[in-house]
């Protein structure tokens, strides 16, 4: 057993006996295996023991046993103890996935400040498969079908060729205490319910069924990689990035033989699972949005739009004598009684006698009107947008500069007539957009 553990971590080059490691340690079975292994082998550990604060006495236990073990050994512990479900509440998650978030985030930091190279963890050939159906269940690409890595960034699993009954078997052979996690049998989990109630089912269908899909892991991650080399080349064809917003061509998209498969490749990085919802729009419904944790994805009428959210921003004064402003736009202003006019559209020249100060500088919003230069009469900004052709993601970005609560200048495009100079013009206002 310890061979074959070494084998692997040779054949998949992990770490070498000159790397510092951070072992992952809850006290069960499978982590403190692990512990002894590492131990025999003579690898240069540290542990990390995360406690929940899920299971009241039995989590205190637990943070006991890595304490006891760590000081019968020798080896420094860390322990830290998490407000787990204030956590999930506060970050609209499962407990279980605020526990992962709170736990790698800590590694990492233990990582930095203990100058160590890599977070071990005891994931093991069981855990491989019940990922598979999980990921499964709850729907996914090709790579969710692929398992779990032996190496990901900084965390690394030596155990993926490990069967559960093998870790037992050898704790009991050589007597090895460990911890017992009674939420393991909680069938409320979707984990448990794979575990006790569908891999058995499954067996006595295949009693090789773990065998089974161990090999079908192998084959998909073959295949992932085929694939993910076509997924490569279509996403530089047909998706665009400049200035943080991206743009997927529809034609382009449109005209491969599947265009939801790879549509949901490209998203997938940006958050978007629901690729059916999206191709349907884009069939019928320009200018619909969708919306991850972190995106916002617009059905414009050649393109899909795809630009980070943005956080909602203040309204900016700038005062009579300001001469710069860095936030939100980049924007230089200059008083002066020597003027021509510019043509450019990010430049703004302005009467200084009609204009109040402070200006204001915000976001535009519906029933916003304005006289655009060399007209008569007003117009309202959205019909102004529709003429100018403005995408949905223009007029959520744009910026108008105003006098009181009149419109100015719609930022890098067309000022106020009210505002434009004349033969009475003495002193000029320039605004530029850098």
């Amino acid at each position: 057993m310890i061979n074959k553990i070494q084998k692997y971590i040779n054949n998949k080059n992990l770490f070498s006996k000159d790397n510092y490691l951070l072992l992952a340690i809850s006290g069960g079975a499978d982590s403190v295996f692990l512990f002894f292994i590492l131990q025999k082998l003579g690898y240069t550990i540290e542990l990390a023991h995360c406690n929940f604060n899920l299971r009241g006495n039995e989590s205190d236990e637990d943070e006991r046993f890595v304490k006891d073990l760590g000081e019968k050994f020798g080896v420094k512990y860390h322990i830290k103890s998490f407000a787990t479900k204030v956590y999930s509440k506060k970050q609209n998650m499962s407990i279980q996935m605020a526990a992962r978030n709170l736990r790698y985030k800590w590694f990492e930091e233990l990582l930095e400040y203990r100058n160590l190279d890599f977070v071990i963890t005891a994931h093991h050939k069981d855990d491989n498969i019940e990922t598979f159906f999980i990921n499964l269940v709850r729907g996914t690409g090709v790579n969710g079908l692929c398992g779990i890595r032996s190496k990901n960034k900084s965390v690394i699993r030596p155990l993926l060729e490990i069967s559960r009954k093998e870790i037992e078997c050898y704790l009991i052979e050589h007597k090895i205490r460990y911890r017992t996690d009674s939420s393991n049998s909680e069938i409320k989990y979707l984990r448990n319910q794979i575990r006790h109630q569908l891999i058995p089912l499954l067996e006595e269908m295949n009693p090789n069924i773990k065998q089974t899909i161990i090999d079908e892991i192998s084959v998909l991650n073959g295949v992932s990689k085929v694939f993910q080399q076509q997924v490569d080349v279509i996403r530089h064809r047909v998706l665009i990035e400049k200035d943080g917003i991206y743009k997927i061509n529809i034609s382009e998209l449109m005209r491969l033989e599947i265009p939801e498969i790879f549509l949901f490749e490209i998203l997938k990085p940006f958050g978007f699972h629901k690729v059916d919802q999206i191709i349907k729009a884009i069939c019928s419904q320009s200018g619909k949005q969708f919306f991850s944790d972190t995106f916002q994805l617009i059905i414009d009428r050649e393109e899909i739009i795809i630009s980070m959210l943005e956080n909602e921003h203040d309204d900016v004064e700038i005062l009579e004598g300001e001469t710069e402003i860095t936030h939100p736009l980049n924007m230089e202003f200059i008083i002066s009684d020597n003027f021509s006019l510019d043509n450019n559209p990010n430049i703004a020249i302005l009467d200084f006698e009609k204009l109040s100060f402070p200006l204001r500088l915000r976001k535009w919003k519906h029933g916003d009107k304005f006289r655009p230069l060399g007209m008569r009469n007003f117009k309202k900004l959205s019909n102004f947008f529709i003429d100018e052709k403005y995408s949905l993601l223009d007029k959520q970005q744009q910026w108008i500069l105003c006098s009181d609560d009149a419109i100015v200048w719609i930022v890098g495009d067309r000022i106020d007539d009210r505002y434009k100079i004349d033969t009475n013009t003495k002193k000029v206002y320039i605004a530029e957009l850098l």
